[in-house]
């Protein structure tokens, strides 16, 4: 499936592996550039941290997995459904005229067929773009401690659509080496600058 491209849109189509790879490749480019220091480094947000983010500070459960869905009525752009206009990048009906058969959320129209340029929504009030829709993120954690599965955040513009997975707590699963067109990254710069 074809999707949107270009410099200022999100990379789509890596795995979990690929995008630790990553993490690792720009952790040594910067360090080598002198542009983070011995101590920093690049990775994935873990899954609290994720939830941090978006806004969920008070979550239950030890695994991503014992978390996942269990706020509800919380997303990204706040609690009503459907999604007001404007709050992210979803199967909607400008999809709709590209991909026939799937399920949209009807009545929502973010103008982007597939991807959106990266904050091309408002931020939320951490200044932070593109937590609902786009892509899904992989997150740094298993999802639970009895499988290899790996947490993705956020919904995407190719699925889940509905009103439960796309709660600000919900979790995906996937293997490490499973690519999809709707799967992607952030990152996260850790440690102390000074040290």
């Amino acid at each position: 499936m074809p999707v949107s491209n270009g410099p200022d849109h999100p990379v789509v189509n890596v795995s979990w592996e690929d995008a630790k790879a990553f993490c690792q490749w720009l952790t040594h480019k910067e360090r080598g550039a002198g542009l983070i220091g011995p101590n920093q480094s690049y990775r994935l947000p873990t899954d609290l941290e994720w939830s941090e983010a978006v806004g969920l500070g008070n979550e239950t459960g030890s695994t991503p997995g014992e978390r996942s869905g269990k706020v509800p009525d919380v997303y990204p752009w706040g609690t009503q459904w459907p999604p007001p206009r404007g709050a992210g990048n979803f199967l909607d009906q400008t999809a709709k005229t590209k991909f026939s058969g799937f399920e949209i959320i009807e009545g929502y129209d973010d103008g982007y067929a597939t991807t959106a340029p990266v904050g091309s929504f408002a931020a939320n009030r951490f200044g932070l773009y593109d937590l609902s829709g786009n892509v899904w993120e992989w997150c740094e954690d298993r999802y639970d401690s009895e499988q290899n599965y790996r947490v993705l955040r956020g919904g995407s513009w190719g699925g889940r659509i509905g009103p439960g997975g796309l709660l600000s707590s919900f979790r995906g699963i996937h293997h490490p080496d499973g690519r999809y067109v709707c799967y992607g990254f952030r990152v996260v710069l850790a440690g102390d600058p000074a040290r």
